[in-house]
C-alpha cells in the first residue's frame, strides 16, 4: 500500500514538472513570436529616416558677361560683378557660375562673343557694349535663341530685337545736372567738350541733356572725341591750346575721369589750369574725385560701375528665378564740389554686394 502511494506521489510531481517546462516554453514562444511581428515595424523607421535628411539640389545659373576693355569702369564693375556671384553663392538659394569675356572695344569681337555664349548655350547673356548696334544685333540673336539679353552700362540701338532689361544710368540726366551747373555757376561759360566713344550709346545721350540745361549765355564752341582715353585726350587739349587765345574757351567738360586725367595734364604743362580754363567731369572714381577736393575741377557727375554691378545682378537672377523686372533699370548718379563730398557714391568693389542686398526691384 506504502509503495502504491509513493508511486502516485512520484508520477504527480513529475507530471506538474513537465506542465511547468510546457508552460514556461509557450510564454517563450509566445515572446519570440512577438519579436518577430514587432521586427518589421521597427525596421520600416529606419528606413524613412534617410529619406527626411536629403535635401534639393540648388539650381545653377550660367551667365555670360562681355566686358568692353580693361579700361577702369569696365573692370572695376566686372570685379564687383565678381564679388557679388561670390555673395550669392554663400548665401542664396541658387549657385551662380560667371562667364568673363573682354571684347577689346571691337563690335565684331562683341558680337563673337555674343554668338559663342549662345552657343554654349548659357541661361542669360550681359553685355556692356561699345557700339549700340552690335547689341540690337545681339538682342535678336539672343532672342532666337530665346536666352535673357541685358544690357549694361549703355544702350542698344532701336530696333526689332527687345533687350530684357537696360542697367544704366540716365545719361540725359547725368549730362543735364553737369550742364545746370555751369548755368548756375559759370552763366558765361563758353565750352569745349572732350567726349567719349561716338555711337556707344552713351556721348550723344550725355550731350542731349548737357546742351538743354546750359543757360542762355553759356555756347559750346568745340568738340571730339577722346575715346575714354586719357592720352588721346591730352593729345585734343595739347592741340587745342597751340591756337587757344583768351576769350575762345574757359570751361572743359571733360565726359569721364580718364579723359579728366588727360585734360588736366595738359592745362597744368600750359600752365592754364584755372589760369582761366576750368574743368568739370563725369564718373567720381578716386583719381577725378581727388581733383574736385584739390580745385583741379569744379565739380564731377559722381555714378558707381561697382554700384551699378550689384543692381545688374539682382535684376539678371531675379529674372532666371522666375521673377519681372522693368526693361529700363536707371541706377543712381549725384553732383559733387568741394563743398560737397558726402554726395560721393563711390568705387570700392565692395558696393556691389551692398547694392545687391538692397535694391528692390520696383
Amino acid at each position: 500500500m506504502r509503495k502504491t502511494l509513493l508511486w502516485l506521489v512520484v508520477v504527480l510531481i513529475s507530471f506538474s514538472m513537465a506542465a511547468g517546462f510546457s508552460l514556461t516554453g509557450c510564454k517563450e514562444e509566445k515572446a519570440a513570436a512577438v519579436e518577430e511581428e514587432a521586427a518589421p515595424v521597427e525596421e520600416e523607421v529606419v528606413e524613412e529616416a534617410p529619406a527626411k535628411e536629403e535635401t534639393a539640389e540648388k539650381p545653377v545659373y550660367k551667365i555670360g558677361y562681355i566686358q568692353t576693355s580693361a579700361d577702369a569702369y569696365y573692370q572695376m564693375q566686372a570685379d564687383s560683378a565678381k564679388g557679388v556671384v561670390d555673395y550669392i553663392n554663400e548665401n542664396e538659394d541658387f549657385v551662380v557660375e560667371m562667364f568673363f569675356v573682354l571684347s577689346e572695344s571691337k563690335p565684331e569681337k562683341e558680337l563673337s562673343h555674343i554668338e559663342d555664349f549662345i552657343a554654349q548655350e548659357l541661361d542669360a547673356i550681359i553685355d556692356f557694349t561699345i557700339a549700340a548696334e552690335t547689341s540690337q544685333r545681339g538682342a535678336q540673336l539672343c532672342n532666337t535663341a530665346d536666352i535673357p539679353f541685358f544690357v549694361v552700362g549703355s544702350t542698344a540701338a532701336d530696333g526689332p530685337g527687345k533687350v530684357t532689361s537696360t542697367i544704366k544710368g540716365d545719361f540725359v540726366i547725368m549730362g543735364g545736372m553737369i550742364g545746370k551747373y555751369i548755368a548756375d555757376n559759370y552763366p558765361d561759360a563758353k565750352i569745349a567738350i572732350v567726349e567719349g566713344v561716338l555711337g556707344q550709346g552713351i556721348v550723344e545721350l550725355f550731350e542731349e541733356g548737357f546742351e538743354n540745361n546750359l543757360g542762355p549765355n553759356n555756347e559750346i564752341v568745340l568738340k571730339a572725341a577722346g575715346d575714354w582715353n586719357a592720352e588721346k585726350s591730352q593729345n585734343i587739349m595739347n592741340d587745342w591750346l597751340t591756337t587757344w587765345e583768351t576769350g575762345d574757351f574757359d570751361m572743359v567738360y571733360a565726359m569721364n575721369a580718364d579723359i579728366y586725367l588727360g585734360v588736366v595734364r595738359a592745362l597744368e604743362d600750359a600752365d592754364k589750369l584755372n589760369n582761366p580754363i576750368k574743368i568739370i567731369t563725369h564718373n567720381g572714381r578716386p583719381e577725378d574725385f581727388q581733383g574736385v577736393m584739390d580745385g583741379k575741377a569744379v565739380a564731377t557727375n559722381s555714378n558707381s560701375p561697382t554700384y551699378e554691378a550689384g543692381v545688374l545682378m539682382k535684376v539678371v537672377t531675379t529674372i532666371l528665378g522666375g521673377g519681372t523686372v522693368p526693361s529700363l533699370v536707371i541706377t543712381p548718379s549725384t553732383m559733387v564740389d568741394i563743398e560737397t563730398p558726402e554726395n560721393l557714391l563711390g568705387w570700392e568693389v565692395e558696393k556691389g554686394v551692398k547694392a545687391y542686398q538692397e535694391w528692390e526691384i520696383q
